[in-house]
């Protein structure tokens, strides 16, 4: 039995080292003198052998946008971004003034829309919104968030 263990090993070993004599006679793939020519001394190369390369950018230089930034307006910017400057009473109904985080202000009423909920009731000293958050496995939340005139005001009250 030792005899036969001692033969396979010795015939492992006789074929493992012919397979790396082979290997040390493949040739490159491009001859020697076009290498040298096309690498620059501190350069890197990269051959990606049919793989996609990890370095070039994927979008190609396309300049894409986010869903929100490509809305315009009021429409466009989320509740936490807008700050209440004022209420105004006319005809019966409550407006309110919005002012976004470029300066600008809007004039809102019930029922406008912003990026992530719409308001629901302005009263004379606050706007009150419904926030409508998108949970990541599919479902969604709606939150009630209220902007006062003086946000120091109402927490020392």
């Amino acid at each position: 039995m030792k005899y036969f263990i001692f033969i396979f090993f010795v015939f492992v070993f006789c074929v493992f080292s012919q397979n790396d004599e082979k290997a040390e006679e493949k040739k490159p793939i491009l001859p020697e003198h076009e290498i040298q020519s096309e690498i620059q001394v501190g350069e890197f190369v990269y051959n990606p052998r049919g793989r996609r390369d990890p370095f070039v950018d994927l979008l190609g230089g396309k300049n894409i946008k986010s869903k929100k930034d490509a809305i315009s307006g009021i429409a466009g910017l989320s509740i936490d971004e807008l700050d209440l400057e004022g209420t105004i009473y006319a005809s019966g109904e409550h407006i309110a003034c919005m002012r976004g985080p470029d300066g600008v202000p809007y004039i809102m009423k019930v029922g406008d829309n912003v990026y992530d909920g719409e308001i629901i009731k302005i009263t004379r000293h606050s706007v009150v919104f419904k926030q409508i958050l998108t949970v990541a496995l599919g479902g969604k939340r709606e939150k009630i968030i209220k902007k006062t005139l003086n946000p120091e005001e109402e927490e020392n009250r």
